[in-house]
């Protein structure tokens, strides 16, 4: 186990987070720190489909390299994106594009967020509000990439705020290397108290640690 392991894992023991994920028929707001995006896709996966087995609407906000890896991986699963998605049931939008509808000079706008992000949950619950929709986002991991982690903290606050208007349980995806490098132990704290569950830590190994 890497010094990197067992700092992380020292501060998600701390954090109270739930062990995730958060069960289909419940909302919830989970993280998933990874090295390798096979495991990233793993993890996501399992995710979504647990979605679709409970028939949940879903978003997918993501990088182009990742949404092509997520719909093989739900080939392999023995689903067919092109057969099964509608903008009524199952929501692909790019993570980059997304980010830059709301952001203004380095931080998440909270109307220009709830006028965009807010607007999809919105338009997947029309009429049937008794649904939880099931999402994975990785914007806050851009954020983090870039250097911007007050705000990933930022946005990662907005999407609890909009949990308190749609039923939703969300996965975040953090790049455990990029995300300790420009936010340390305390960074990684603050993100974690803004979930209610981690997943697995990926370890050097590629397996969960």
């Amino acid at each position: 186990m890497s010094e990197v392991d067992i700092r992380v894992a020292r501060v998600v023991s701390e954090a109270g987070c739930g062990v995730g994920p958060t069960r289909a028929s419940m909302c919830g707001h989970d993280v998933q720190f990874y090295r390798s995006d096979e495991y990233l896709t793993h993890a996501v996966i399992d995710f979504l489909v647990a979605g679709l087995r409970a028939g949940q609407p879903l978003v997918v906000i993501a990088t182009a390299a990742h949404r092509r890896a997520f719909a093989e991986g739900l080939r392999a699963r023995g689903v067919d994106p092109d057969e099964l998605f509608s903008d009524r049931f199952v929501l692909w939008l790019d993570a980059r594009t997304a980010l830059s509808s709301f952001m203004e000079g380095g931080m998440p706008n909270r109307e220009l967020f709830e006028a965009t992000v807010g607007s999809v949950f919105q338009r997947l619950l029309e009429k049937r509000s008794y649904l939880i929709v099931r999402a994975y986002g990785e914007m806050v991991d851009l954020l983090a990439k870039d250097g911007n982690v007050d705000g990933a903290v930022m946005l990662e606050r907005l999407w609890n705020e909009l949990g308190d208007q749609y039923q939703y349980s969300l996965l975040c995806g953090y790049s455990v290397e990029h995300l300790f490098q420009e936010a340390g132990e305390d960074g990684l704290s603050r993100i974690l108290s803004l979930h209610t569950h981690s997943l697995p830590l990926e370890a050097i190994d590629g397996h969960a640690a």
